[in-house]
């Protein structure tokens, strides 16, 4: 007996871009515009694949087609290997989208028991009051070390090293990492 199939998914290939056709710019808007091998592309996003390993490797670049869907033109293997004015216009871009402050030391923790906790924290954008909801799935240790924090709107923080915090603010953290 033959059977229908149709395929629900079109899977791509990775097509790794080839730095020597990637001329990438910045708008006066603040968008950025790619021109890869002949093809013009307007505001453009790029998005790291890999983002706790190596910043500037494995760097997706995708537009908005005519349908209003992301589309993947393709990823850069590593920014290091684009000019020097291209590298520093995806770092500026890059450092913008993924502005993650640093948790420096926790003054207090309390937890209202109705599924949020709140963190009174010194991080390197200032003192912060962080309402962190469901913080079994927000608190994310990568690495054994890295404690990854997303607050109830969305915002990331870091500790890079929850070791090199102070005593107080890593017997504050035991119960919930």
């Amino acid at each position: 007996m033959k059977q229908n199939t149709t395929a629900i998914y079109d899977v791509d290939t990775l097509n790794i871009l080839s730095p020597d056709k990637i001329s990438l710019t910045e708008n006066e808007s603040g968008y950025l515009s790619l021109s890869y091998d002949g093809k013009e592309y307007e505001k453009v996003d790029l998005t790291r694949l890999v983002p706790f390993n190596d910043e500037n490797k494995y760097i997706s670049v995708s537009y908005k087609n005519e349908e209003d869907e992301w589309k993947e033109i393709g990823v850069i293997n590593d920014l290091n290997e684009l000019p020097t004015d291209m590298k520093n216009t995806a770092d500026g871009y890059l450092r913008l989208k993924y502005y993650i402050p640093e948790i420096k030391k926790i003054n207090r923790i309390t937890d209202n028991q109705m599924g949020y906790l709140f963190l009174e924290a010194e991080t390197t954008a200032g003192e912060k009051k962080i309402a962190v909801y469901d913080w079994w799935h927000n608190f994310r240790v990568i690495h054994g070390k890295m404690l990854a924090v997303t607050d109830s709107d969305g915002n990331r923080y870091s500790v890079p090293d929850v070791d090199k915090l102070d005593k107080a603010s890593i017997k504050r953290l035991q119960l919930f990492i």
